[in-house]
């Protein structure tokens, strides 16, 4: 029985790993290169963010969230260059047995199925956590990109919710896509 997810997973073209302090340069530039596409859908995504000290600071924390089992936090990295492309993570922040996934993408990466592998390799690995029967992918109902990921994977839109915009291009309407885990301990 699997407890706590691994910290490293290798598909076809990608490294999903586990930060380390080390990925602070390349994620900084990664926010600071796409804040204007982040900030519309992601209020988190400042000039602050994207500062080498304030991403060090917050993979500390996430290393210490990683350690509680309260959050796991993910680099997506080209296999082949090395390249890094984005960040996925799972959190516990959504009641008993079920994990929600949060992700983002460098634009140079957009369009590529990049976060669609991603997103299905951590689902995979949710779901065979013994803990976990379902994860969710929260998203705003206006952000077509990020809807389209679960649509793609075979989640199924649960429930809409009402909540408050915390984005500049947020409506305020959530959307909460679905994926249980099946009698065979994965979806």
């Amino acid at each position: 029985m699997l407890t706590v997810p691994s910290d490293h997973i290798v598909t076809r073209r990608l490294t999903i790993r586990r930060e380390t302090a080390d990925d602070a340069a390349a994620v900084a530039a990664s926010i600071g290169r796409n804040r204007d596409r982040l900030l519309p859908w992601l209020g988190w995504a400042t000039e602050e963010a994207a500062s080498v000290e304030a991403q060090t600071v917050r993979i500390t924390r996430s290393g210490e969230q990683w350690d509680a089992g309260e959050m796991f936090d993910y680099a997506i990295v080209d296999r082949a260059t090395g390249t890094f492309w984005g960040k996925i993570s799972m959190h516990r922040r959504i009641g008993p047995r079920g994990v929600e996934l949060g992700y983002w993408l460098d634009g140079a990466a957009e369009g590529r199925g990049v976060m669609t592998e991603a997103v299905a390799m951590i689902r995979d690995e949710a779901l065979g956590l013994d803990w976990v029967d379902r994860v969710e992918i929260h998203c705003d109902a206006a952000n077509v990109r990020s809807r389209a990921i679960p649509r793609r994977l075979g989640f199924e839109l649960d429930r809409s919710e009402s909540r408050v915009a915390t984005a500049a291009s947020e409506t305020g309407m959530c959307t909460i896509w679905l994926q249980r885990k099946t009698t065979s301990g994965r979806r």
